[in-house]
């Protein structure tokens, strides 16, 4: 499978049916069997900081 390039983000449930991230930006949705969330973005895959402030645990 080849696998889409850009900014990875976060979707919710209504998002899986929306086509939308938490951030309202519209995403390609991956196979969580070929893809989970890193920890951290690199050059070829940066995070959306807003997705990720949005799915981060508080302290």
């Amino acid at each position: 499978m080849a696998m889409p390039s850009g900014r990875l983000h976060a979707v919710s449930v209504a998002g899986l049916i929306l086509g939308r991230a938490l951030c309202l930006a519209p995403v390609t949705l991956l196979d969580p069997r070929d893809w989970r969330w890193p920890d951290d973005g690199d050059e070829d895959w940066p995070l959306c900081w807003i997705c990720l402030t949005l799915t981060h645990p508080r302290s």
